[in-house]
């Protein structure tokens, strides 16, 4: 067997062969490619002690490859069960330095088939004492921006555990054949607290003796390690032996702690000291850029716990510690000096203070939302590489230009622009990318129809989605099962279909998909495989996370994807050619073009919209149910479908409502960290996390966003007429008064993209607005009434497509208030398509407002806000981004009564909450070569101005310092006596400036400094020629 390791993973390897006793892992049957043991060290823990599992995996792939050693993002445990009942994890975000991928690559090992590579799992002490959650099992889940999601599971408390865990592979940029796939699920046993003697810190003996061991034997071994040469860490090894095995950690501090023992141990490192000469040299003169020392020494503040870890640095936060909400810890490798992706070299105590701006954050609860603009990179992830960048700049240290192989942007003014919606590079991208014409079940199973009904149905057994009723055969089945223990929630755990006079069926097995044809096992390459009938079979990337996905197709084009969510249940998404338009029936409903059928029983009786819970269960569901008959599964011997059928599930109903505060709070927290926007989205996800505490739910959800547009999100609002068009039809009549408004919501699958269809006529037959037709939707955008009487929608004669188009009218009623300068924010509500807010507030000649948005539930778009004058006339304009926005500094032109519209786009609806500032702007005086001038900005929207007088052909340079704006460009600007912008530049990293500028004239010039979006702070500006 040939391992090729890095130091400090081998180190972990042999310190748990050491340590393990006599509680071997579950064995069981070998996942693809990759196998699995997973072992405890002890079979006895006492209360408050770290348990340490360690995973084994074995290469059976045949050929050799590279395996991450870390177990963050790789680990996923997927149960863990006290006294057997199943216990519920706790939630959060977590954080890395550069990437999830570069955490969990620190260590790697490259293995030869048949060879093996070990992953340790320790247990975290998150907070001092002996009770549950002192100490937790973390496990995290990758999200597609390098960010991740935690699961928490208490294991301190006295009980019999069972631990459930499996490996998966991250796929990471420049990592020399990485193995692919998966384990299957491996379970372990341990007790905590029966009374037996166990030492609670023999692991530093432990660790001693293998640290003797490895010198003795570092000849032999060949180390893949970047961050120093071989000689240099075993010199390093040498060193530590005597302070790990006899070294204590300090007492706690009263705002934040060091806890050496409370990770995984850093070989040859006083972790104490290590952290203490950081600290010291951030209080340093300029060592703090960010200005977050005097918070981390307040002890009135949230803890921060700094813990080591061998593999690449980061946070995670843990409200639900002792130390309490914005309470944080630290993971921080001492020894990391490797480079970055962009060759830029790490520097631990830089890495260090990029962790505690994450933690400063948390404890404000100001964590920047979202994406930041078109970068890919987490808003959040941008501010603190800055802040370490700023760092790096005062230490004279280069500075960081990429963030997971991402470029960083110049300023965080660039993450409040919006980025641009693109298909994820993996996944059904090409078949559900218009999101239009795809019906669905996805997580505890939420299903939409094709025609856009959306409906929830937690039954569990088998049951047909889609079933053709004319033309070839097209057939799709799902088994739903129990979550775990839950009699509330249910997953889909297989898929079969039938293409042709042929079965093909995708079960998760021990946590992977198995697919058999007519019941044999079959091992699909990677791409496309050929099936009888005249079918497909597609092996691809999924987007919902790192197991591979399924295509199937059929002959005319229609398809279905599968995708594992986890290795708890799948996702399954289906496409049908156009020409089946109303020609199925199912779950998913008949493909007519209405979505007020596609609740229907197997006879075609409609059911009346929204379906009440007791209708759906057992009626509506026994109806759909397969028969041994009808069934496409595979079956173990003795098994059919009656084995995977309870009538009485769901035992009730659960919705959002349902979940306890904090735990729909973590929910929520959980989904928009995983990037989820879009409002009915979001709630799906809220409640698959918060019913089942596993963040993948949230991975999967913001892929299908991703694939599946926001705008086929339903409606919640009641039509005031709906009816069914056909092209050149009779026309859908309603009746209206004057001073209403209307929004035409379309849904028309089979009709082709065009402009415009879709036209509404007043009661004279005049036409008064348009709608166009794209990707299988269609809207006619609010229109104002002007007369009483009966309005027509009409569809034309020469749309182009079959089917029907489905017409919604709905009413769109504008929300009204008030706003007062400076005042708390207020929140409007638009629950109707086309409805508008209107805020209005009495403004004075001369007076700089600011309108923000702090918070909102729509849907990245610009220009949904508008800041509208006395007559009507629009003065400002502004976006909402990662649920925040404004409307910039805007000077009054006279008194009288503003308007603050809030106009969301299209068919969207959502909450916004608007916040008013007003000030004045200020004038003063700057000298050339004079002495410097503080300017201080101290409210949203402020302008602060300097005047000076200059000489035609003097050059002049603005310089900035000690500023703490955050960074952006361009919050300087050198105007001339009529306000033409001379020059302009950038405050990044406390410092910035405007370029010599050559005057043109003699006269009076103006330096401005006018800082973008809500920030505030201070910046010195000195003038020189």
């Amino acid at each position: 067997m040939t391992v090729i390791v890095r130091l400090g993973a081998g180190l972990v390897v042999l310190v748990a062969a050491l340590a393990s006793g006599p509680a071997p892992a579950h064995a069981g049957p070998a996942g693809t490619g990759l196998g699995l043991e997973l072992r405890t060290a002890a079979p006895r823990y006492l209360p408050g002690e770290q348990i340490r599992l360690t995973l084994t995996v074995s290469n059976a792939t045949g050929a050799t490859c590279a395996l991450a050693t870390v177990a963050d993002g790789t680990v996923r445990v997927t149960s863990v069960r006290r006294d057997g009942h199943e216990l519920v994890p706790a939630l959060g975000r977590s954080f890395y330095g550069d990437g999830i991928a570069a955490a969990a690559t620190a260590g790697t090992a490259t293995v030869a088939p048949g060879g093996t590579a070990t992953v340790p799992l320790v247990g975290v002490r998150t907070h001092d004492g002996d009770d549950a959650g002192a100490v937790v099992l973390r496990s995290v889940a990758a999200t597609p921006d390098g960010g991740g999601l935690d699961t928490r599971w208490p294991v301190g408390a006295p009980g019999r555990y069972e631990v459930t865990a499996g490996y998966t592979t991250l796929p990471v940029t420049g990592l020399d054949d990485p193995c692919p796939g998966a384990t299957g699920l491996r379970t372990v046993s341990f007790t905590v607290g029966d009374g037996t003697p166990v030492p609670q810190r023999r692991w530093p003996w432990l660790l001693g003796g293998a640290l003797l061991v490895l010198v003795v034997g570092a000849s032999a071994v060949l180390l893949r390690g970047r961050r120093r040469p071989a000689a240099a860490t075993v010199a390093l090894v040498l060193v530590g032996v005597g302070t790990v095995v006899g070294g204590t950690g300090r007492p706690a501090r009263a705002d934040y702690q060091v806890d050496p023992t409370a990770g995984v141990p850093v070989s040859g490192v006083d972790f104490q000291a290590a952290v203490d000469g950081c600290l010291q040299g951030f209080a340093a003169a300029g060592g703090d850029p960010a200005g977050i020392l005097p918070r981390l020494k307040d002890a009135t503040t949230p803890r921060v716990r700094i813990i080591p870890t061998p593999g690449g640095s980061g946070s995670f936060e843990t409200p639900d510690s002792k130390d309490g909400k914005g309470s944080s810890t630290v993971t921080w490798n001492p020894t990391s000096v490797e480079p970055y992706g962009d060759g830029v070299a790490r520097d631990p105590c830089a890495a260090l203070y990029h962790e505690l701006n994450h933690s400063d954050d948390i404890s404000r609860d100001s964590v920047p939302k979202g994406d930041c603009g078109g970068t890919g990179i987490k808003a959040a992830e941008v501010k603190a590489t800055l802040a370490e960048n700023r760092y790096r700049a005062a230490k004279g240290l280069p500075p960081r230009t990429e963030y997971d192989g991402k470029t960083l942007p110049k300023s965080f003014d660039e993450c409040r622009k919006p980025a641009k919606k693109t298909p994820p590079p993996k996944g059904p991208v090409k078949l559900c990318e218009d999101g239009a014409d795809c019906g669905g079940s996805n997580g505890d199973p939420h299903l939409v129809t094709f025609d856009r009904h959306y409906y929830d149905f937690q039954a569990v057994g088998e049951f047909v989605l889609v079933d053709s009723t004319a033309g070839e055969p097209l057939t799709v089945q799902a088994r739903q099962s129990p979550m775990g223990d839950s009699r509330t929630v249910s997953v889909n755990t297989a898929v079969a279909v039938r293409i042709g006079a042929h079965r093909v069926a995708l079960t998760l097995v021990d946590g992977d998909t198995e697919v058999r044809v007519d019941d044999a096992v079959l091992v699909p390459a990677p791409g496309r495989t050929p099936l009888p009938g005249g079918g497909t079979l597609t092996r691809r990337g999924s987007d919902t996370g790192e197991a591979d996905g399924y295509d199937l197709g059929w002959p005319d084009g229609s398809a279905v994807a599968v995708d594992q969510i986890g290795p708890y249940g799948y996702r399954v998404l289906a496409k049908l050619a156009p020409g089946r338009a109303g020609k199925v029936r199912g779950l998913l409903g008949d493909f007519d073009g209405d979505p007020t059928d596609d609740v229907a029983t197997p006879a075609g009786a409609p059911l009346a919209q929204p379906v009440p819970f007791d209708k759906l269960h057992p009626s509506y569901a026994d109806g759909w149910r397969v028969t041994r008959d009808t069934s496409l599964f595979s079956y173990p011997d003795g098994r059919d479908t009656a084995s995977f059928t309870d009538r009485a599930f769901p035992a009730e109903a659960v919705s959002v409502a349902d979940l306890d505060p904090a735990r729909r709070s973590q929910a929520e927290q959980v989904c928009r960290w995983a990037g989820i926007t879009d409002p009915w989205q979001l709630a799906e996800c809220v409640l698959d996390v918060g019913v089942t505490g596993r963040p993948e739910f949230a991975v999967s959800g913001v892929g299908t966003e991703r694939i599946a547009p926001p705008a086929a999100a339903p409606i919640a609002a009641t039509p005031v007429a709906t009816g069914t068009l056909i092209p050149g039809g009779s026309p859908l009549a309603f009746p209206g008064r004057a001073g209403d408004a209307v929004f035409v919501d379309v849904t028309a699958p089979g009709l082709a993209d065009g402009c415009s269809p879709y036209r509404l006529f007043d009661p004279t037959g005049t036409e008064l607005a348009s709608g166009c037709q794209v990707a299988g939707r269609g809207h006619i955008d609010r229109t104002d009434l002007t007369v009483d009487g009966t309005y027509t929608v009409a569809l034309d004669d020469a749309a182009d497509g079959t089917g029907r188009a489905a017409v919604r009218v709905y009413l769109a009623r504008d929300v009204t208030g008030t706003l007062r300068p400076d005042a708390p924010a207020v929140s409007a509500a638009i629950v109707d398509p086309g409805g508008r807010a209107r805020y209005r507030f009495t403004g004075v000649a001369g007076q700089r407002v600011f309108v923000e948005v702090p918070e909102s539930t729509l849907p990245d778009q610009c220009s949904p806000l508008e800041l509208l004058g006395p007559q009507g006339t629009r003065l400002g304009s502004g976006c909402v981004v990662n649920g925040s926005g404004d409307v910039d500094g805007t000077v009054l032109p006279a008194d009288g009564t503003y308007t603050v519209l809030v106009d969301p786009v299209d068919r969207t609806v959502g909450t916004v909450a608007l916040r008013l500032f007003a000030t004045r702007d200020q004038v003063g005086a700057i000298t050339v070569d004079g002495p410097p001038v503080v300017a201080a900005l101290d409210r949203p929207g402020a302008v602060r101005s300097y005047r000076f007088t200059g000489t035609a052909g003097t050059s002049v340079t603005v310089t900035a310092t000690a500023a703490t704006l955050p960074d952006q460009c361009s919050p300087l600007e050198l105007r001339d006596a009529g306000g033409a912008v001379l020059g302009a530049g950038c405050v990044v990293d406390g410092v910035g400036g405007i370029g010599a500028t050559v005057l043109p004239d003699s006269g009076v010039y103006t330096v401005v400094v006018d800082p973008s979006g809500a920030a505030t702070g201070t910046v010195t500006l000195t003038l020189r020629r």
